[in-house]
């Protein structure tokens, strides 16, 4: 026969509530976070090859410059807007102490609307200013008149043209670029918070042949 009570204590344990460890949730956050490092590792790595590529178009870019004769201030902007997709966002135009007022009017409606310009970098205006800002950045006379014309956060992180090569006989232009890693947890693959980035470029030298 079954003990007095017995079905009574087996109807409340079936009703209680059984305890949870949440293992399975803990589970599923490591390999979530798991996931995200390698996915976020990936990014990055492929950020920093386009990186690279870009440095090295800037390096071809400003020994192209130096071998048809240009001085060492044109050198260093054609650098630095060669190296445009690197430099991060856009912090200027500002407003332009020269050049042609009339064209730049249309552009130069106040500092919210900057600011408005510079949150959306895809956008169409966005992209006017920047070719309406680059002819005048590379015409400008000084570094004086360069940050107010235009302008980016990282631009401070290219380096000035390294000249290389053989006076007469080739010309070489050297670029470095401290690459900010911004990604999420790149900190488990670097601990420094930037990359060096090197290039190097090197023409036949015929600028003495012209400007003679």
């Amino acid at each position: 026969m079954r003990p007095a009570g017995e079905s009574g204590d087996r109807s409340r344990n079936f009703g209680a509530p059984r305890a949870k460890s949440g293992q399975s949730i803990l589970e599923s956050f490591g390999i979530m976070m798991l996931l995200c490092l390698i996915l976020f590792g990936m990014v990055q790595l492929v950020l920093m090859y386009t990186a690279r590529e870009i440095n090295q178009y800037a390096a071809d870019a400003s020994v192209r410059a130096r071998a048809v004769g240009f001085n060492r201030f044109m050198v260093f902007k054609v650098n630095r807007v060669a190296s445009i997709a690197n430099a991060g966002q856009m912090r200027s135009p500002g407003r332009i102490p020269f050049g042609d007022a009339e064209a730049w009017s249309e552009f130069n409606a106040g500092e919210s609307f900057y600011a408005s310009i510079r949150s959306n970098p895809r956008s169409r205006q966005f992209a006017e200013i920047e070719q309406f800002a680059i002819p005048l950045y590379l015409g400008a006379q000084n570094h004086a008149q360069l940050p107010g014309i235009l302008d980016y956060e990282d631009w401070s992180e290219i380096g000035y043209p390294i000249y290389t090569g053989t006076p007469g006989y080739t010309v070489g232009v050297q670029v470095n670029h401290n690459y900010p890693l911004r990604m999420p947890f790149y900190r488990a693959f670097s601990a420094r918070d930037h990359i060096r980035l090197r290039s190097e470029a090197r023409l036949a030298d015929h600028a003495y042949l012209y400007l003679e």
